[in-house]
């Protein structure tokens, strides 16, 4: 008897460790504010891009503060990316790297009282997305990533998303 509840305890928690929350539903534009009217991210996928995009533009006090938002997305396989809406020069100027393996990208955007946003589509043969989000260099409080309809958010400033979700 204690070997049958040594296994199904044993079980039990190597379930435990390989579950998780479900992946975010990422398909439609997040339209609810972050919590406590700060800037946040949106992340969302339509038409098979993928969109990031940083917001201060329903911020309060947004033409006080210059935010920075930063990170990295990774993916498993080759992925390209191209600027939304970014700012080329002075105080806001934007950054926006791919890699040199073709399988990501890196940003700054420097948000003051708008938007700034990388559109982004991943190989048909990739997995997963990987991002690495910050805001002024610190990891991004999940409650300021917003992601599809929904405005879910994910556990962590660091998280994965299918690259190819299924509706």
């Amino acid at each position: 008897m204690r070997h049958v509840f040594a296994t199904v305890a044993a079980c039990c928690l190597v379930c435990a460790a390989g579950s998780s929350a479900a992946d975010p539903y990422p398909f439609g534009f997040p339209k609810e504010d972050a919590r406590g009217g700060v800037g946040a991210f949106r992340i969302w996928h339509a038409d098979g891009k993928w969109h990031l995009r940083s917001s201060t533009e329903n911020s309060t006090g947004k033409k006080d503060v210059l935010m920075v938002f930063s990170g990295t997305v990774r993916c498993d396989g080759k992925l390209t990316v191209e600027p939304g809406k970014l700012e080329a020069r002075g105080r806001v100027a934007d950054t926006l790297k791919a890699t040199a393996d073709g399988k990501g990208f890196d940003f700054e955007f420097k948000t003051y009282g708008a938007t700034d946003e990388a559109v982004f589509r991943a190989a048909t043969t990739a997995k997963t997305l990987t991002f690495k989000l910050k805001i002024d260099g610190l990891p991004a409080p999940p409650y300021r990533v917003l992601v599809g309809e929904k405005s879910e958010h994910p556990d962590k400033s660091d998280f994965k998303l299918p690259a190819h979700p299924k509706k």
